[in-house]
Order: C-alpha cells, then sequence, then structure tokens
C-alpha cells in the first residue's frame, strides 16, 4: 500500500470507529435504561452482560481512534524488508494490532447484539 491508500485506510477505518462508538454508546444507554425495571433472573444477567460489551465495544473503539491518530502521523508504514506494509497489520504495542482493535470493536459490538437478543427471547410474555 502507498502512503495514499494507507491514509484512505485510516480514514475508513476512522469513519467506522466514530460510527461504533455512536451506536455502542446509545445501545448500551437503552440498555441501561430497560435494566432499570427489568425483573431480576437470567435475562436481567443478559441485559448486565450485553452494557458491559457494548461498553467495551466503545473503549475498542477510543484505542482505535487514538491508534489510527498516532499511525497517520507515521505514514507511510513499511514492512522488515521496506515494502509498503498494511494498516491492519501495523503493531501498536505488544500484541496489539489496529486489525485486532477493529475485529475487537465489532466483535464486542456483535456480541452485546446477540446477548440483547437473548434478552428479549427470555422475556416474559
Amino acid at each position: 500500500m502507498d502512503k495514499a491508500s494507507q491514509k484512505d485506510a485510516i480514514e475508513a477505518l476512522h469513519d467506522w470507529s466514530r460510527w461504533g462508538i455512536g451506536i455502542g454508546f446509545t445501545a448500551g444507554a437503552g440498555c441501561v435504561v430497560i435494566f432499570l425495571d427489568a425483573a431480576a433472573g437470567l435475562a436481567r444477567t443478559l441485559l448486565v452482560l450485553a452494557i458491559g460489551a457494548f461498553a467495551l465495544a466503545v473503549l475498542a473503539a477510543f484505542f482505535l481512534g487514538h491508534a489510527l491518530a498516532r499511525t497517520l502521523e507515521r505514514l507511510p508504514l513499511s514492512g522488515a524488508r521496506g515494502e509498503p506494509g498494511s494498516i491492519a497489520d501495523h503493531r501498536i504495542g505488544g500484541p496489539f494490532s489496529i486489525g485486532g482493535l477493529a475485529r475487537a470493536q465489532l466483535g464486542f459490538m456483535v456480541l452485546g447484539g446477540l446477548l440483547f437478543l437473548g434478552w428479549v427471547v427470555l422475556l416474559p410474555p
């Protein structure tokens, strides 16, 4: 990837991250409102876990946005042999990569949605 395509990839991921923050925060806040009136039991536990998953999705999105801003300053990225590197494979510290943060954000969003659907299924008629 050349510098222009790396920058385009960073901008696309940054846009996704902002959408993820908005969706995750709204979904988590909605779950909190529902939680206040939820009856005790497994359904309430699923709701608490959904709130946690949405919170982790927002946290992952925050870290992704920060990592993307730092990576933008270091463009163009190159691999060990000097060839252009992938944005997704770029390590931001330790075992963490930009692609890993994006997958974590999406994974936590999906998990939160599934847990919320589990709560809906367990609602009494």
